[in-house]
């Protein structure tokens, strides 16, 4: 009883409802149906299902097009396991099939509705099928919602490739896209409306924006469909600091995992471990992503050190460290000395063991020239306009002097950090040195401190490496502590007397002048002859007072003047001089 006939199956193929409904009402509250005895085991995956061939061929296309061509009609045991979502999913379709209530849910919508395609439970074979029953779901409680979207779209990751199939993965990234820029704008509408900005938190990051919230949400998803959502919403015009902030979650949640141990046992090995590979994959991704190129981007400089940090230790692309130096040089007004200490990478070990006799340097420093020699060059590579107009930093009087200055300032702390590591060779350091033009520097005290570190941890180099080490040092601009410490360095080549003797030189002018000052305060002949002076000055305003009065007077000075000219001319001729 409740057991279909051969016949009764074969033309239900070519019609709807070709089933006693009264089988269906009889188990609607009744899972699995214990009254009925079992025709047909279904198996998906570990899971065997025993069931009736009239409720599930009833639903699903799939079945009854499997029963209508066995051999005989007699199938009793029928494979299942490339149904997406597995066992879980299956159960779901089957209850459905039975009459059995389901409760479609965001977190079982997508499993439905890609079972629902690969069982072709649709409309062709029986009304209100289970996968109307899924799209209405979708189109009423999923899409409208940014957060149900995500969850869904988290949800298709393990129902690849069904998901894309039944196209449910660009749909949902396309209403995550239309939902989060119509709320960006409509909070950008309603802050207009308010009579006071709400209060700054911190560097102009807004917590009330929307990456804030589903930003965070969506750093769970994989690096393909994280792609592809923040490719959309870029498209559709998100703020781009909303779009950092959504990278810097989703590398925070990403590559955190990154240790150092994978790192040097992929260089031990010569070779890249699964771990390695995906954080290699997730960097350049994340790279891709970023805001444009430019000085006034939104991208913390902490953010894009950490990203060029972990691209040098997996060893990622060329193209993609490329474009992390770029952007560091571009903002390197921003950086700390911590931001540029970028570690030797794994290939510079591997080649130095590779060497013979040669030893690693700890840190990257043609990573850091070439990030000065950005920064140096922005009028070359840059179309943006500028307040200022263009500039040369090569000029003195260059309207970004104070960012060169600071530039030179962390390039010396820089310096003299690389200067501790006895493995760095003097021309790496000597480059480095000579790298920025002579005006960047307005004192050089940071320099001279960076190769006297040098020199004391590299006491063996040669004469000429350290003559030129120390030629980048204009000692003009040495402080006076400078002075007085290179006059008494051994460490320095003769050269550096130029210092010590303008140190000396300018001591004896201050004392000469602070002895001469003295002096003149207290010498009780200085007010005497600041008297006599005074009386000499006003003789000389009456004489020039009454030329054209008194002609004579002018007649007699000019007679007085010529004597005094021969007499002058007399002495003159008759001194031993």
């Amino acid at each position: 009883m409740g057991v279909a006939t051969v016949t009764e199956l074969r033309q239900s193929i070519s019609g709807k409802r070709a089933f006693r409904p009264s089988l269906t009402t009889r188990h609607a509250n009744e899972w699995p149906p214990t009254d009925v005895s079992s025709d047909l085991t279904v198996e998906v995956g570990t899971s065997s299902f025993a069931l009736h061939k009239f409720p599930l061929v009833s639903r699903s296309g799939k079945i009854r097009r499997a029963v209508a061509e066995a051999k005989d009609g007699r199938l009793a045991r029928l494979s299942l396991h490339g149904t997406p979502g597995g066992a879980v999913a299956f159960e779901l379709a089957a209850k459905f099939c039975y009459g059995v209530g389901v409760d479609v849910t965001v977190g079982n919508v997508a499993m439905l509705r890609c079972a629902a395609h690969y069982l072709q439970m649709t409309e062709d074979f029986s009304d209100k099928n289970l996968e109307l029953r899924a799209e209405a779901f979708l189109r009423d409680a999923v899409l409208p919602s940014i957060a149900s979207s995500v969850a869904v779209l988290r949800s298709c990751e393990a129902l690849l490739p069904a998901a894309e199939d039944v196209n449910l993965v660009p749909r949902l990234i396309a209403a995550i896209a239309n939902n989060v820029c119509k709320e960006q704008l409509t909070s950008g509408l309603s802050k207009l409306d308010q009579l006071k900005p709400p209060p700054a938190v911190s560097a102009g990051v807004d917590l009330d924006s929307p990456g804030d919230w589903w930003g965070k949400s969506v750093a769970g998803l994989g690096l393909d469909f994280f792609q592809r959502l923040l490719s959309a919403v870029k498209s559709k015009g998100l703020k781009q600091e909303t779009v950092t902030r959504i990278l810097i979650n989703y590398a925070q949640n990403s590559l955190h995992g990154l240790m150092a141990r994978d790192i040097q046992a992929a260089a031990k090995c010569g070779g890249d471990t699964d771990a390695i590979k995906k954080q290699r994959a997730v960097v350049e991704t994340i790279v891709g992503l970023l805001p444009a190129q430019s000085k006034k981007s939104p991208v913390p400089m902490a953010f894009l050190s950490g990203l060029l940090k972990t691209a040098m230790a997996v060893s990622a692309s060329s193209i993609c460290r490329a474009d992390l130096e770029k952007r560091i040089g571009m903002q390197l007004d921003q950086a700390i000395l911590e931001d540029i200490l970028v570690a030797a990478g794994p290939g510079a070990a591997a080649a130095a063991a590779a060497g013979a006799g040669q030893q690693h340097t700890l840190y990257d420093t043609d990573v850091v020239a070439r990030i000065f020699a950005v920064f140096l060059n922005l009028d070359d590579d840059s179309n943006e306009e500028d307040v200022g107009g263009a500039f040369d930093y090569d000029s003195p009087r260059s309207p970004k002097q104070s960012l060169l200055v600071k530039a030179s300032k962390l390039l010396d702390s820089y310096l003299a950090e690389i200067a501790l590591d006895s493995n760095l060779l003097p021309s790496k350091f000597i480059s480095l040195a000579e790298l920025l033009p002579d005006h960047a520097r307005l004192v050089t005290d940071g320099l001279y401190r960076a190769v006297d570190i040098f020199l004391k941890v590299h006491p063996n180099i040669k004469e000429a490496e350290r003559y030129r080490m120390c030629k980048a040092i204009d000692c003009q601009r040495l402080t006076p502590d400078a002075c007085s410490h290179a006059a008494q360095n051994e460490r320095l080549p003769g050269q550096m007397a130029v210092a010590r003797m303008r140190m000396r030189l300018t001591d004896l002018e201050k004392d000469h002048v602070s002895m001469k000052r003295e002096l003149v305060r207290v010498s009780p002949a200085n007010r005497l002859l600041r008297s006599f002076a005074r009386s000499l000055g006003r003789l000389n305003a009456l004489f020039r007072m009454r030329p054209a009065a008194e002609p004579g007077l002018h007649q007699l000075g000019a007679k007085a003047t010529a004597d005094a000219k021969v007499l002058f001319q007399r002495r003159r001729r008759h001194s031993i001089s």
